[in-house]
């Protein structure tokens, strides 16, 4: 093996030297703050549900409701969630929810996660008693597209098919 003189090891030094103490450019790169305006970016979705519940009789034909309604408009601000809940209510026994977040991601992306339709039957309208529930997957709202999810929810609890419910969101970015 060859040993470096000490000469080449000290030019090499000065030379580093050189390079860190003169640098032939400096470039800073600092994130530009946000205008107002861009903090608070806000979508609006909007959007409707259609469902068609059946109420099971024991006597006399079963209840049938087919309800059709828009949703109310909601602002959501970048970087931020809001939960939203609708429902509809048949033949004096049953109610159906639907219920989702809804989150707002800098690109003007608005997710819906936690999506979950609730199916309560018993002595009224009002009741606790929720006897069959039907998550739904998640959805991605581009700006200006819609999208729609189809859920199924039944009576699971008191085995019960025929007390049911088919909903149909669709939401609005």
């Amino acid at each position: 093996m060859r040993r470096k003189s000490s000469r080449s090891v000290s030019s090499s030094r000065s030379l580093l030297r050189r390079a860190l103490v003169l640098p032939a450019a400096v470039v800073v790169v600092v994130p530009a703050l946000a205008t107002e305006a861009q903090a608070s970016h806000q979508r609006t979705v909007n959007g409707s549900v259609s469902m068609r519940i059946m109420d099971y009789e024991n006597f006399g034909p079963n209840t049938v409701c087919n309800r059709n309604f828009s949703l109310t408009p909601v602002t959501v601000t970048v970087g931020t969630s809001k939960r939203v809940a609708a429902w509809s209510k048949c033949g004096g026994e049953i109610r159906v929810e639907v219920h989702y977040k809804l989150t707002h991601e800098p690109n003007g992306v608005v997710r819906v996660t936690e999506g979950i339709v609730k199916f309560f039957e018993g002595d009224s309208e009002n009741t606790g008693d929720l006897d069959g529930a039907s998550a739904f997957g998640n959805m991605v709202l581009f700006p200006g597209l819609s999208l729609s999810r189809n859920v199924h929810v039944q009576n699971w609890n008191e085995g019960q098919p025929d007390d049911k419910a088919d909903v149909r969101l669709t939401l609005r970015n």
